[in-house]
């Protein structure tokens, strides 16, 4: 059998809306792997790095299986199995790991693919911290006001990518993190630190993923300003991650 990996993943938004049937996120498969050989998804100590490995191994173990599985059955297979430990994952790092890429995905349903324009640099701080996603899924309940905002602010964003509008896409980053900020538990002084510091140099961040530690990404066209972003990061503790959108051939 010829070997293969499976991507990890980061949220772009909709990362709690999506939790509920019906409704939409944005996902995108990173450049760090599962294979046989190992993980990437976590450090040398074991420390996961917020990249969606617990999903990314749930399609590893499902295509080990199942290796003559095509990708749409692959995605159900695999999101059966995951959430027979996590009942509440939405699927959206199962679509991620199974079929690369920039995603568009609701619930229940089978992912639209997007592309990132190429001079949109992505970003990513890594805290030190995991977050504990289905503890956070569980303290907050999600209002009507949140989840028609998040619908929103992911339907803007996807027609800012399609349109290669940075500025538009900016400002749904920005309006994302502000949806997430209403929650319990999202916002640590690490993550408010990270946004900020991107933030003094006009670039839009915010969390990716549940928060409560893990993860902030933002997205620059300056390569100046990304190596001036990440060394203040580092200066503050927080570890940039040279991670970039993965697209399977």
């Amino acid at each position: 059998m010829c070997e293969f990996k499976i991507p990890g993943k980061l949220m772009l938004a909709g990362e709690y809306a999506v939790t509920v049937p019906g409704h939409l996120a944005i996902v995108f498969a990173i450049d760090r792997f599962i294979s046989k050989k190992g993980s990437q998804l976590v450090n040398k100590k074991g420390i996961k790095y917020g990249l969606g490995s617990s999903g990314a191994y749930a399609v590893f173990k499902t295509k080990s299986q199942y290796p003559a599985l095509l990708d749409d059955a692959l995605f159900k297979k695999s999101l059966q199995l995951s959430r027979q430990t996590q009942i509440q994952n939405s699927g959206a790092d199962i679509a991620a790991s199974t079929f690369s890429g920039l995603l568009i995905y609701q619930n229940g349903h089978l992912p639209k693919s997007l592309l990132f324009p190429n001079n949109w640099q992505l970003l990513v701080g890594w805290t030190g911290t995991p977050a504990v996603t289905s503890e956070l899924v569980k303290i907050n309940q999600l209002s009507e006001n949140f989840l028609a905002q998040s619908d929103l602010i992911v339907q803007n964003m996807i027609a800012a990518i399609r349109e290669q509008n940075f500025d538009l896409f900016s400002q749904q980053l920005i309006l994302a993190e502000k949806n997430l900020e209403t929650l319990k538990g999202v916002l640590t002084d690490k993550l408010a630190k990270a946004i900020q510091i991107a933030r003094q140099f006009d670039v839009a961040a915010k969390i990716s993923g549940a928060g409560g530690g893990d993860n902030v990404i933002a997205f620059a066209q300056d390569k100046k300003i990304v190596d001036k972003i990440k060394q203040d990061w580092r200066k503050a503790g927080i570890i940039p991650l040279d991670l970039h959108v993965y697209y399977k051939k």
